[in-house]
């Protein structure tokens, strides 16, 4: 029986479409969900740039892991905003939302890392992020998940069986650039 679902947000112009189902899969399970958004840990290369050209003072603000932490307590709070601000979103959605929660890290490990320690039932991820709109049948995240989850995986999928997106969602892609 499915009672927590783990919903992957990588916060795209795609991520309305997932929520929609997201909350669908809620509503007839009598689910609760878990919003998890993950972004990537500062390259080696930002890194290195930020040792070699700026202030002591500057180094330890940004590569200090309080810092980062900050960071993270607002992107949290911004995910959080962004969903209950979607006109999708109703109180029924809003009420299944129990946590949301905004990590640092490899995309797919840390999804299934948080899968395994809210004990999810079910992961629900699209099948591509704002990255991948070319003819891949899914992305690399996804297709990580898929191959690696220990629970059920529910794909959406974001594409036509024609490899497109599809004419709304390219539309509104193509104005957000």
């Amino acid at each position: 029986m499915i009672k927590r679902i783990l919903f992957a947000a990588d916060m795209s112009v795609f991520t309305p479409h997932v929520l929609l189902q997201v909350e669908s899969l809620a509503i007839q399970m009598d689910a609760f969900i878990t919003v998890v958004h993950v972004v990537p840990p500062m390259s080696e290369l930002a890194e290195a740039v930020v040792k070699a050209h700026c202030s002591t003072q500057v180094k330890r603000e940004v590569l200090a892991k309080s810092r980062v932490d900050g960071l993270l307590d607002v992107l949290r709070d911004e995910v959080t905003e962004s969903i209950k601000q979607n006109s999708l979103v109703d109180d029924e959605l809003a009420n299944r939302i129990t946590d949301v929660v905004v990590v640092e890290g490899n995309t797919a490990a840390e999804i299934l890392a948080l899968a395994a320690a809210t004990d999810a039932d079910l992961i629900v991820v699209g099948s591509h992020g704002v990255d991948s709109l070319d003819s891949r049948l899914m992305g690399s995240v996804t297709s990580k998940i898929l191959q690696l989850s220990r629970v059920p995986v529910f794909m959406v999928p974001m594409m036509n069986p024609a490899g497109s997106v599809g004419r709304s969602l390219a539309s509104f892609s193509s104005r957000l650039r």
